[in-house]
């Protein structure tokens, strides 16, 4: 009786080891696929006029912008990437797409730009840091600074 549960449990512990490995490899290959801002499709980029077409016009046919320009709020953004996830290896960018949307003062397109991965820039990573007040000077000296100020 001994042996039969011993050799019954030993089945159902390569059972459930068997099933783990398998669940383990499967998730090896799962590989997720996230889009990122707002879809634009080149059909609507194509039915945009510059000269022609109207803010509002945009609005409803792009929806509204990623975000507009900071200094010139007659320049709208739309910001999309794409990335890619993978066990031990996420989020590695696929692609990168900004259209650009320019209107003139009577607000109607004049200018239509798409940016991509290889139009950007790297930059640099800076290490130095900014002072601030505190950092330079020792402990003592601000006790005995402090001590002046309560009088």
């Amino acid at each position: 009786m001994k042996k039969q549960l011993s050799s019954s449990f030993r089945h159902f512990q390569y059972c459930t080891l068997g099933t783990f490995a398998i669940i383990a490899l499967a998730a090896c290959k799962t590989t997720t696929v996230a889009t990122h801002g707002q879809i634009v499709q080149e059909r609507h980029i194509e039915r945009l006029h510059p000269g022609v077409t109207t803010q509002d016009q945009v609005r409803r046919l792009l929806g509204s912008p990623s975000t507009v320009g900071t200094f010139n709020d007659n320049r709208w953004y739309y910001l999309t990437a794409t990335t890619s996830s993978a066990p031990l290896n996420t989020n590695v960018l696929k692609d990168r797409r900004i259209v650009i949307v320019e209107f003139d003062q009577d607000r109607v397109v004049s200018r239509i730009l798409t940016k991509t991965e290889e139009d950007g820039k790297e930059v640099p990573f800076q290490e130095n840091e900014t002072p601030t007040q505190g950092q330079s000077r020792g402990v003592l000296n601000q006790m005995l600074d402090n001590l002046g100020k309560g009088f």
